[in-house]
C-alpha cells in the first residue's frame, strides 16, 4: 500500500512495526500445529496529511471476521470503561 485509504496521501512513515503476526483469534487446531500458521506483516503506517493511522489489507474483513471469538459487548468492564469516557456516560 503506497497510498492513505482515506485521503488518497503517499504513506511515507511507519508508525509501529512489529513483524509477522496471524491473524487476530486464528486458533489453529491442535492436530495442525505442526503444519504452522499464516501470518501477515504488522507494519502500521501512518498518513502525513489525515494522520489515519493504517496497515496494508492481506485479508478482507470478511475472512478475518467471519469466526471471531471476541465481541466487546461480552465484556461487563470494557462497557463501562467506554460508557465513562463517553458522552453516553455522563
Amino acid at each position: 500500500m503506497n497510498t492513505c485509504r482515506f485521503c488518497g496521501a503517499k504513506l511515507n512513515h511507519t508508525f509501529a512495526n512489529l513483524g509477522m503476526s496471524p491473524l487476530s483469534n486464528s486458533y489453529i487446531p491442535v492436530k495442525d500445529a505442526d503444519k504452522g500458521q499464516m501470518t501477515y506483516p504488522l507494519h502500521a503506517r501512518v498518513c502525513d496529511k489525515c494522520f489515519l493511522v493504517q496497515l496494508e489489507e492481506f485479508e478482507s474483513p470478511e475472512d478475518i471476521f467471519a469466526d471471531y471469538a471476541y465481541f466487546s459487548s461480552y465484556s461487563s468492564s470494557w462497557l463501562a470503561h467506554a460508557r465513562a469516557c463517553s458522552h453516553y456516560g455522563k
